[in-house]
C-alpha cells in the first residue's frame, strides 16, 4: 500500500509523527510525506520514509499574499504543479496529520483528482465535503477537533486531554504502535566539524519555539552551575543560531555562580556550548549519548523520546505535558506557571535521575531515599492513561471524555449546581427535539423553526458556559453535528434526532450515576 502523510507543522510535530510512520512501515506500507522545506530535516532521517515532498510555502503562497490580484495565477500554477506530482504517485491512502484548513483542501484535491481517474483514495484526517464544508471522516480526528488543546475552564492552565499527540497520530493513521516504534535513525552519523562530546554529560536545551516555554538565561545559568558542581559532569548546551546570545549570557551567569570556565577551547571540562553549531540531523547522536536531557517544551524533548534518553521536562502550564511531553520511561515533568521551578529543585531531580540511569546500567540494587517533587513520572510511550491527579476538577472532565470516547464508566458527581445545569440542558434538548420533529412532519414554518433552533444553540452555549465541566460533552456533540456534512433536510433532521438521543443518554447518565455510554469507542 502506498501512503502519503501530510505533516505541515513544525519540528516537534514531525518527530511525534515518527512512531505512526514506523508502525505503518511494519505493515509493509510505502510511505511518502509532505512537509514544509524549513522543517524537512526532521523527516530526513526517519527510516520509515521512502520519499519526501516539499510544500514550497514561498513559491506557492507568497505571490498571492504579496499581491492578491497579480499573484493569484502564479500561486495557482505552483500548487497545481505540486498536486500533479502527488497525483501521479497514485496513492492508496492519504493521512492528514496537519489539522489545518490548508491541509484539508490539499487532501480533498487529491481525492478529486483520483475520482477523475476513476479511483478512490482512502483518507484519514481533515478533508472537505463536495460543497467545501470541512469533513472529519474518522473518529480519532473528530476527537482531536473536539478535545485537543482545550483547557479545563476559561483562564485555566490545566489541559483536558490526556492522550499524547503521538498516540493520536497513530490512531488516525489506523495503526497500533508498539514501544519499539519510538525509535530514532538506525544509522549513526559522525558529528560535523570538530565537535567532540564528553564521555558522560548532561544536555541542556536552552530554547523553545516560544521564550515562555523555557527558562531565561539567569535561571539556566544557576541550574547549569549547580549541575556542574554537584554531579561533576560537564553540561552540553544546545539551541538554535538565534539563541547564541542567550548561550553567552548563560555562560556568564555560570561564572557568576562561582564556576570558572575555560574560554580558550570549545570543549571545556565543565560547559560545552553547541548552540548554533549543530544541524537538526545531528541532534539524535548528541541526545542519544547524554545521560539526561533537561529542557523546556521543545522539539528536543521529542528527539529524546525517539532515542530513549530520559528527560527532565520543565513544562510551562501554557502547553500540555500530556500531549507533547516526553515519552521515555523514567522521564519527569516539573510544571510551572509564572515563576520557574527553583534551581535547587531542578538540580536535585537531575541528580536523582542520573543516579537511576547509572544504577540501571550497572545492574546495581542500591536504593535512593530521594523523594521526587515531579508533577508526573513517565511510565513509557504506551503508558496507561492517568485517571487521577491532584486536580479533582480536571479529573472529572477527563473521566467524562473517557466515558464518551473510550467507553469507560461515567464519573459520579452529585454537585447541586452541576445537577441543576444538567436538568436545564435536558429541558432545552426536549424543546429542540420537538422543533426537529415538527420540521420532519412538515408542521410549522421552516424559517421560524430554524430561528428557534438557532436560539436554542445560543442558549446551550450559555448553559455550558455556566458549568465548564460539561464542555467536553458540548464539544463532542457539536463536532458530531459538523461531521454530518451536507445532506437533505429530511436526512439531516433524522440524524440530528439520533445524535440528540445519544446526548440525552450521556446527560441522563450523569444525573442518575449509571454507567452508560453510546457504545462508541476510540481504539487507543
Amino acid at each position: 500500500m502506498k501512503i502519503l502523510v501530510l505533516q505541515l507543522a513544525r519540528l516537534g510535530d514531525i518527530f511525534q509523527t515518527w512512531p505512526a510512520l514506523h508502525a505503518l512501515r511494519r505493515q509493509g506500507a510505502e510511505i511518502h510525506v509532505l512537509v514544509r522545506p524549513r522543517f524537512r530535516s526532521a523527516a530526513e532521517r526517519c527510516d520509515a520514509i521512502q520519499k519526501i515532498y516539499d510544500f514550497e510555502t514561498d513559491t506557492i503562497l507568497s505571490p498571492v499574499l504579496e499581491d492578491p490580484r497579480r499573484g493569484l495565477q502564479p500561486s495557482l500554477e505552483a500548487i497545481d504543479n505540486l498536486m500533479q506530482k502527488l497525483d501521479h504517485e497514485k496513492y492508496d491512502r492519504v493521512v492528514n496529520l496537519s489539522f489545518s484548513p490548508l491541509s484539508s483542501w490539499l487532501t480533498f484535491d487529491l481525492e478529486m483528482r483520483a475520482f477523475q481517474r476513476g479511483k478512490t483514495i482512502a483518507c484519514a484526517g481533515y478533508t472537505r465535503h463536495i460543497d467545501g464544508a470541512l469533513a472529519i471522516p474518522d473518529d480519532a480526528s473528530a476527537y482531536f477537533f473536539a478535545q485537543v488543546g482545550y483547557r479545563v475552564q476559561s483562564g485555566s492552565t490545566e489541559p483536558v486531554n490526556r492522550l499524547s499527540i503521538s498516540r493520536l497520530f497513530a490512531t488516525i493513521a489506523g495503526v497500533d504502535p508498539i514501544e519499539a516504534d519510538w525509535r530514532g535513525p538506525s544509522e549513526l552519523l559522525p558529528l560535523g566539524g570538530d565537535i567532540r562530546l564528553p564521555v558522560d554529560f548532561v544536555c541542556v536545551h536552552i530554547g523553545a519555539s516560544d521564550e515562555a516555554k523555557t527558562l531565561d538565561a539567569c535561571a539556566w545559568g544557576e541550574v547549569v552551575a549547580r549541575i556542574v558542581r554537584r554531579t561533576e559532569m560537564p553540561v552540553v548546551l544546545l539551541g538554535a543560531a538565534e539563541e547564541m546570545t542567550k548561550a553567552a549570557e548563560i555562560i556568564s551567569e555560570v561564572e557568576l555562580n562561582g564556576v570558572s570556565l575555560n574560554h580558550e577551547g570549545r570543549l571545556t571540562n565543565r560547559v560545552l556550548s553547541l548552540v548554533g553549531k549543530t544541524k537538526v540531523s545531528e541532534l539524535f547522536e548528541i541526545v542519544r549519548e547524554a545521560k539526561l536531557l533537561i529542557a523546556g517544551d521543545s522539539a528536543l524533548v521529542q528527539v529524546a523520546s525517539l532515542v530513549g534518553t530520559r528527560v527532565l521536562n520543565l513544562s510551562s502550564r501554557t502547553v500540555s505535558h500530556w500531549e507533547t511531553g516526553p515519552a521515555t520511561r523514567g522521564s519527569r515533568i516539573l510544571l510551572y506557571g509564572g515563576a520557574a521551578p527553583a534551581a535547587e529543585t531542578i538540580v536535585r531531580e537531575a541528580e536523582n535521575m542520573i543516579f537511576e540511569v547509572a544504577r540501571e546500567r550497572n545492574g546495581s540494587n542500591e536504593i535512593s531515599n530521594f523523594v521526587s517533587q515531579a508533577d508526573r513520572v513517565v511510565a513509557g510511550p504506551i503508558e496507561p492513561i492517568t485517571e487521577h491527579t491532584k486536580d479533582g476538577y480536571a479529573d472529572f472532565m477527563w473521566q467524562l471524555i473517557s466515558a464518551i470516547y473510550l467507553g469507560t464508566k461515567v464519573p459520579r458527581n452529585n454537585d447541586e449546581h452541576l445537577q441543576a445545569v444538567l436538568v436545564q440542558w435536558s429541558e432545552v434538548q426536549n424543546i429542540e427535539n420537538h422543533q426537529l420533529n415538527s420540521l420532519r412532519e412538515n408542521k410549522g414554518d421552516p424559517r421560524q423553526i430554524a430561528e428557534i433552533l438557532n436560539r436554542i444553540d445560543q442558549v446551550t452555549g450559555l448553559i455550558v458556559e455556566s458549568e465548564p465541566r460539561l464542555g467536553p460533552i458540548e464539544r463532542w456533540w457539536s463536532t458530531e453535528r459538523v461531521r454530518l456534512g451536507p445532506q437533505t433536510q429530511e436526512s439531516l433532521t433524522d440524524k440530528y434526532l439520533v445524535l440528540n438521543a445519544q446526548l440525552e443518554s450521556v446527560l441522563l447518565s450523569l444525573r442518575e450515576f449509571e454507567e452508560r455510554h453510546d457504545g462508541q469507542q476510540l481504539d487507543l
